[in-house]
């Protein structure tokens, strides 16, 4: 049974934009969960004195940049995700222990099943954090190969060896017109409203769609050309709810491995939130 009563929060600079504290306390309430969430301003420099000062009163902390990375090293139990990917977006308790774990990655599954996406090759724009975790996500969906297109390749070293780990296919280009095999699906990790100089092609994007793992503002410039040209894209807002409910599994239960009770009407309760019809590629509003 989930725990009555908890406070939890999110950290990451900036944090102003973040969607979390609308998710999880929709999620509280369809839940019958007597249980607060808030959001604070946390930099890289300020997180190692905000968790010795905060970590007591809290009983879970979601992170967003640029804190995956810091999460990870803190000298905790973590889960086998956080091994592989080196970077953590989740601390809970569990047998009055903190541990360490990472969301993204069924965040990515739970959309792709939302949206009716079958398995298929992919390409991954960028190779950061996020980038890690989408890898992780999509071969539990079952892909088996897939392209970086980053601008500089050398700095996509490490996550295609990560890649590569988890059983992929996977190479990396700088540009999409090195792409060579067909794909199904494109999946942008550029943060929320950023632009970039590497153009998709027209031939791509009529044979793919697009995951953008942005949703504010919407619809950022990659999901604007499928848009302008008819094609389906999933919204970065169905990633961020479905990586939501895996870590109120875990900050209620200690584990992730049991649904919640009611929780098929705690998503629902999230998606009312911001708005976003399950399975729709975009969202009719999004707000704090």
């Amino acid at each position: 049974m989930p725990t009555a009563s908890g406070h939890a929060e999110v950290w990451g600079s900036p944090i102003e934009h973040s969607l979390s504290p609308s998710l999880h306390r929709a999620a509280y309430a369809a839940l019958g969960m007597d249980w607060s969430y808030d959001r604070r301003d946390v930099t890289m420099e300020t997180f190692a004195s905000r968790w010795e000062l905060h970590s007591r009163e809290l009983t879970g902390l979601s992170a967003t940049m640029p804190l995956k990375e810091p999460l990870a090293a803190l000298p905790l139990e973590r889960d086998h995700v956080v091994d592989v990917l080196g970077v953590s977006n989740t601390l809970y308790r569990a047998g009055g222990q903190w541990r360490c774990a990472n969301t993204d990655p069924w965040g990515v599954v739970g959309a792709l099943s939302e949206a009716g996406v079958e398995t298929a090759d992919a390409v991954i724009v960028g190779a950061g954090a996020t980038a890690r975790a989408v890898c992780y996500g999509l071969q539990l969906a079952g892909v088996r190969n897939i392209d970086f297109v980053v601008r500089n390749p050398a700095r996509a070293t490490e996550t295609a060896r990560i890649a590569q780990s988890l059983g992929l296919n996977a190479q990396v280009l700088n540009s999409f017109e090195e792409v060579s095999r067909p794909v199904g699906l494109v999946v942008s990790t550029l943060p929320g409203g950023s632009s970039t100089d590497l153009a998709p092609t027209e031939a791509l994007i009529d044979s793919s769609r697009l995951f953008d793992v942005g949703y504010s503002p919407w619809p950022t410039p990659m999901a604007a050309e499928w848009l302008a040209r008819g094609q389906g894209v999933i919204s970065g807002l169905s990633m961020l709810i479905h990586q939501a409910i895996r870590q109120i599994r875990f900050f209620a239960q200690g584990s992730d491995e049991e649904e919640l009770p009611h929780e098929a009407q705690a998503l629902r309760a999230m998606r009312d939130a911001v708005a976003l019809e399950p399975g729709s590629g975009t969202a009719a509003a999004v707000g704090e």
